[in-house]
């Protein structure tokens, strides 16, 4: 009956990381100096509160918060990723979200497309159960942009009340939304603010912009969230303790039997000042030399 089967969420290959991961979001092992963040940041999240992640690009932002969303499944809640970046206008932001909400049932990439085409009598392109997408189908038959993001806001809320089991919403680069209308910022605070069983993280690399935003009084999401300081973690630039760094490039280069001593790595974080993304690319660069 169903045709083209799609990935699916839960249980699909992970891509091949380089050695040094560099580029985009690192695996649990490689997030270096964060252990105690990441519990702060889960503890704060599995207990309903929202929280605000500001900093500059290529700190590590999107790959601590994939974690936490990672341990935070394990402790049985349902979790949804938005990148707010993309989006070009409401409606596709909600669709984001609807499909990151859908995923926790169905299991599906897309979750809301299969939505959309059961509720115009067609058949979805991907075998989904037909319970799994319920409750995003009468959102599926709306053609205002408006309502359908008003709608699409509250499914976090809906899962919740279904499952009785917390959602924790992620929006990464959330300042971005906030080009996509006049009061679009207005709209998700007045949403966000009546839900239960929901906890969100709000991310962003524009500081100024999401300082003004949750920490000035008159705009939408004044003390809505609880600021956690990634780039001052501990008193240490960029938040990691250059001990954590020396404990890591051992390790990561006695894996591979080569060797490393302190004075060099002292040097090298001189070279990149600490910074999680440059360090790792100049270690990736020192590997493939001694290799």
């Amino acid at each position: 009956m169903y045709h083209r089967p799609m990935q699916r969420l839960r249980g699909r290959v992970d891509p091949v990381v380089p050695y040094f991961p560099v580029g985009g979001p690192v695996p649990a092992a490689d997030l270096v100096g964060r252990e105690a963040y990441l519990r702060r940041l889960v503890d704060r999240l599995e207990d309903g509160n929202h929280v605000l992640v500001a900093g500059p690009r290529r700190i590590g932002k999107t790959s601590i918060i994939l974690e936490a969303l990672r341990r935070l499944r394990r402790r049985g809640a349902h979790t949804a990723y938005v990148d707010c970046l993309g989006a070009t206008d409401v409606r596709g932001l909600g669709e984001r979200l609807a499909d990151a909400v859908l995923g926790n049932l169905s299991g599906v990439e897309r979750s809301f497309e299969q939505a959309r085409a059961i509720a115009a009598g067609m058949r979805p392109t991907v075998k989904v159960r037909y319970e799994h997408v319920e409750m995003a189908l009468q959102l599926a038959r709306e053609t205002n942009p408006q309502r359908f993001f008003e709608g699409a806001l509250d499914l976090p809320q809906a899962l919740a009340k279904r499952t009785g089991k917390r959602v924790v919403v992620v929006l990464d680069e959330f300042q971005a939304a906030g080009r996509l209308g006049p009061r679009v910022f207005d709209v998700m605070r007045t949403r966000f603010q009546a839900h239960r069983g929901t906890s969100y993280a709000f991310l962003g690399s524009e500081q100024g912009i999401l300082e003004e935003l949750f920490s000035a009084k008159g705009h939408a999401f004044y003390r809505f969230a609880v600021p956690l300081d990634l780039t001052d973690a501990g008193g240490h630039r960029f938040g990691i303790d250059p001990d954590d760094w020396l404990e890591y490039l051992r390790g990561k280069f006695a894996t591979k039997k080569m060797a490393i001593d302190d004075p060099s790595v002292d040097r090298l974080l001189d070279a990149t000042g600490g910074h999680p993304q440059d360090t790792m690319q100049v270690c990736a660069a020192l590997y493939y030399l001694m290799r």
